[in-house]
């Protein structure tokens, strides 16, 4: 009889289980989909994991027990409970413990029958604990009952204990996110984790097609499978029931609809998925800036990975539009727009717990733009903080060095202090392109930024009005004081019932509006931007002529006057 078609990471377990090399699995990521098994017919069934675990250890084990602290253990075959109490009886035979009474259900109870049954030398048993975090949570020991430290250490103990390797069974531990799950049990030695992945495309498609008779769709199925990418396969088959059931058929709006509300719901409002309105026609001035980022754009769009850099940084004082043309270029590249809410939480372990659910999201997902906004409050950390922000960086600049990232996915970080940014996750590798962004140099930047800011606005100007004078007369605004002037001249005529703005409405918002008077603070991050910009060319002339030595030593004074605030 031939065997079952089953996923990749199953063989993984298998080939490292007959190897030698675990007894003990911990399977995390995308454990709460479904399963694809191919029987030896050919068929296709979707499992869940729990299924699928014990038909597929049922294949070749004595005794497969289930377990999680709400439905306590269970047995896929009354068979297998009776060969589970034989087993604890047998062991017990010559101690004073007695025969197994009522199958226990607390976790401590429930571990050492456990432990009983896989140190059995005469067992081939197989033992899958779901919800693994629930008895082994990520915590501080002082906070701990002794019951669940006992638990913790029968735990650790199985994955050295000869008693356990030298048999013929395993243990399988479940677990969304290896961040929720004790780090003693994690790094435990002889234990192996596997990650679950989202589906990809070839599953995505077998998945669609098994299941999408009678479903309205307007677009081919193949299409519709390029277009669920990041979704697990649960939530595929909601979308499609939901078309069955309201006959409504599936559009590419709807589509993009429901996958932005499953991805924020599935992260808990850790990430926004952004749809960008606007390209580089509105983006007024910063041709250099423009140019270099179109380029990157057109190899993401043509698939020539080794020309997209893994990470950029724009780094600039706040104003000068760094958001703007993240947006814009998301657009031009038709990346996934993915922004970073707050994932900073208070308790032990969630915040790396948010950041690894982000993470495997944009892993799932593929060719996203992750923007990282404000860095420098996100990822910037204190002494304080129990190295949370340590652990944060670690695992940003690990994901970052993954070299199958590139080109899929970028990262793109916007900070006004690059200062307080950790060296060596600015490094080239990992941020390859650290784009400055300064205020409107010339007269001439600032009348083609104020004409975009019309297209953006949607404003109208009335014939003969000109916008000469305004740029003339703001040397030194930033992009949003001068949008700040638009608006204001659009409230002066609007307050008169006019819809168009006028050269006087235009004139008297450029006297009453007062721009940023705080020079010092935006001399210092224009400074910072000069010091980290990857590229001459991308400067200013009066600024691309400086050293290194005199930008350094121009921070070094300022940093004096501004004191504490520099800091």
């Amino acid at each position: 009889m031939s065997r079952p078609t089953l996923p990749k990471w199953s063989h993984d377990l298998r080939d490292k289980y007959l190897a030698g090399e675990a007894s003990l699995f911990l399977l995390h990521g995308n454990v709460r989909d479904v399963q694809r098994w191919v029987g030896p017919d050919g068929r296709s069934e979707w499992l869940d994991l729990r299924r699928f675990l014990s038909r597929f250890l049922s294949r070749t084990r004595d005794v497969v027990a289930v377990y999680d602290v709400s439905r306590g253990l269970t047995f896929p075959e009354p068979s297998h409970e009776l060969a589970f109490r034989d087993a604890i009886d047998r062991r017990r035979e010559h101690t004073a413990r007695g025969r197994l009474g009522p199958m226990p259900s607390a976790p401590r109870e429930v571990v050492e029958a456990v432990e009983e049954l896989i140190t059995s030398p005469a067992q081939a048993s197989g033992v899958v604990i779901d919800f693994v975090e629930t008895i082994a949570p990520q915590g501080d020991l002082s906070f701990m009952s002794n019951e669940d430290k006992a638990t913790l250490v029968a735990l650790q103990r199985w994955s050295s204990d000869p008693a356990f390797l030298g048999t013929d069974n395993l243990v399988i531990l479940i677990t969304e996110h290896l961040s929720d799950v004790s780090r003693r049990v994690v790094a435990s030695p002889q234990l192996k984790t596997l990650m679950l992945p989202f589906p990809d495309l070839e599953h995505r498609q077998k998945f669609i097609e098994a299941h999408a008779e009678g479903v309205p769709t307007e677009m081919p199925l193949n299409v519709l499978s390029q277009l669920t990418a990041g979704l697990s396969l649960l939530q595929i088959r909601a979308l499609l029931r939901g078309a069955r059931l309201t006959e409504r058929p599936i559009t590419y709006s709807e589509v993009a609809r429901r996958k932005k509300v499953i991805i924020e719901q599935e992260c808990h409002g850790l990430v926004e998925v952004v749809n960008p309105r606007h390209d580089f026609s509105h983006v007024g001035g910063m041709e250099r800036v423009k140019a270099d980022l179109m380029r990157v754009a057109n190899a993401v769009k043509e698939g020539r990975t080794n020309r997209v850099p893994m990470g950029m940084i724009f780094v600039g004082p706040m104003g000068t539009g760094k958001t703007f043309v993240a947006n814009a270029f998301a657009r031009e590249s038709g990346l996934t727009v993915l922004t970073f809410k707050n994932f900073r939480e208070r308790w032990v372990g969630s915040t790396e717990g948010n950041l690894e659910k982000i993470l495997d999201l944009v892993d799932a997902l593929g060719y996203v733009l992750l923007i990282i906004d404000e860095a420098d409050r996100s990822l910037g950390g204190n002494d304080n903080d129990g190295g949370t922000s340590s652990r944060v960086i670690a695992r940003l600049k690990e994901f970052m060095s993954d070299t199958s990232h590139r080109g899929r996915v970028v990262i793109l970080m916007m900070t006004n202090r690059p200062d307080k940014l950790d060296v060596d996750l600015k490094r080239p590798g990992r941020f390859d392109m650290k784009i400055p962004f300064f205020f409107p140099e010339e007269h001439s930047e600032r009348e083609l930024i104020l004409q975009a800011l019309l297209r953006k606005n949607d404003l109208s100007l009335e014939d003969g009005v000109s916008l000469d004078g305004a740029a003339e007369r703001t040397e030194g605004y930033s992009g949003a004081e001068l949008e700040l002037v638009l608006l204001a001249a659009a409230d002066i005529s609007a307050a008169d019932d006019r819809d168009c703005i006028s050269q006087a409405d235009l004139d008297r918002a450029v006297e009453d509006v007062i721009p940023s008077r705080d020079t010092r603070m935006l001399a210092y991050m224009e400074l910072l931007a000069v010091f980290e910009a990857s590229s001459r060319r991308m400067l200013p002339d009066r600024y691309r002529e400086m050293s290194t030595e005199e930008v350094q030593k121009a921070l070094d004074e300022l940093q004096i006057v501004l004191g504490p605030r520099a800091r």
